[in-house]
C-alpha cells in the first residue's frame, strides 16, 4: 500500500471548489456539531447501526482506512481498533482537534485538512473510504466519487451516505407542490441555501448517487435506509428501543424504496 504523503496534485483549477471547501470548513470552525447530535439519539444511533452493518461486510484488509468528513469523530469508535491505520480528513481543523478527543490510539491515526473532492493523498493510499453527512456540500458527486476511487486500491471499499432527496416524507409532499414534484423526478439535487452562512445544502438522488458510483469503477454491493422513523411524532410517542429495533430490522427492505432520509451504500472499488 503507498506511503502517506500529499499527492502533490495541483488544485489550481479547482478554485470554485476551495471556495466552498473554506466556507464549509469556516462553518464547521464555530459549529458545534456535538451540540447537534443532543436530542438526536435515534438518528444518532440509526446511523451507528448501519455503518456497524457495512463494516462487518468488509473481511478483509484491514490496513488503513479513511474517514471523510469525520467532523467530531462520532464513527471513529466503530472501526478504530479494526484496522492497522486511521486517516481522518475533514475541512475543519477545529474539528480535527476535536475528532483527536475520540481517538484512543493515536499512534496509528493522521489527521489531514481536506474534502472528498480533493483528498490529499496518493492513489492506492486506503484499503477502506467512510463518508456519512458529509454529501451534503457536495454538488459535485461525479467528481468526489472518482477522487475517493483514486485513493482507494483496486477491491477497495466505499461506504457511502448520502442526503436522499425523495425519501418518503418529501414523495408524500410533492403531491401539493408542483415545484417539489418537479424536483422529486430530476436527478439533480435539491439544494437549500442557509443564508446566515452562505453555504448551500444539497439533497441528492440515489440513482444518480448509483449510476455515478458504477461510472467511476464500483460495484454497489448493499444498500440501505436509515434515520426511517425520524419524524417528530413518532420519536415522542414510541420508546427508543422500539424504534431502533424497527430500525435494524428494515434498513435493507426499506433501501429498495428509497424509503428514509439516508441512504448507504456499500460499493467495492472493480480490480483491474
Amino acid at each position: 500500500m503507498a506511503k502517506l504523503q500529499n499527492s502533490g496534485k495541483k488544485h489550481t483549477e479547482h478554485k470554485q471548489e476551495n471556495r466552498i471547501e473554506t466556507k464549509v470548513a469556516a462553518f464547521y470552525d464555530t459549529y458545534d456539531y456535538i451540540a447537534f447530535w443532543k436530542g438526536r439519539d435515534y438518528e444518532n444511533k440509526a446511523d451507528v447501526i448501519a455503518v456497524s452493518k457495512l463494516l462487518r461486510k468488509i473481511k478483509s484488509p484491514h490496513k488503513r482506512i479513511i474517514d471523510i468528513g469525520v467532523g467530531s469523530g462520532r464513527m471513529v469508535p466503530l472501526y478504530e481498533s479494526k484496522w492497522d491505520a486511521c486517516v481522518f480528513l475533514d475541512p475543519s481543523n477545529v474539528q480535527l482537534e476535536i475528532a483527536r478527543r475520540a481517538v484512543k490510539e493515536p499512534e496509528k491515526a493522521t489527521f489531514m485538512q481536506g474534502a472528498a473532492e480533493s483528498i490529499p493523498l496518493p492513489d492506492g493510499a486506503c484499503d477502506t473510504a467512510l463518508c456519512t453527512r458529509a454529501f451534503h456540500y457536495v454538488d459535485q458527486p461525479d467528481r468526489a466519487i472518482a477522487e475517493i476511487a483514486r485513493i482507494l486500491v483496486p477491491g477497495g471499499y466505499l461506504i457511502l451516505e448520502i442526503p436522499n432527496k425523495v425519501h418518503f416524507k418529501a414523495r408524500v409532499a410533492a403531491w401539493f407542490s408542483p415545484k417539489k414534484r418537479q424536483e422529486i423526478f430530476s436527478r439533480d439535487p435539491v439544494s437549500r441555501l442557509v443564508k446566515e452562512v452562505d453555504i448551500v445544502f444539497l439533497n441528492h438522488h440515489p440513482e444518480a448517487i448509483a449510476v455515478a458510483l458504477q461510472s467511476k469503477g464500483f460495484v454497489i454491493e448493499k444498500v440501505l435506509s436509515a434515520s426511517n422513523f425520524r419524524h417528530p411524532l413518532f420519536k415522542k410517542i414510541i420508546p427508543l428501543g422500539i424504534l431502533l429495533f424497527a430500525e435494524r430490522l428494515l434498513q435493507r427492505p426499506l433501501a429498495g424504496t428509497w424509503f428514509g432520509p439516508s441512504i448507504y451504500f456499500l460499493a467495492r472499488k472493480m480490480k483491474k
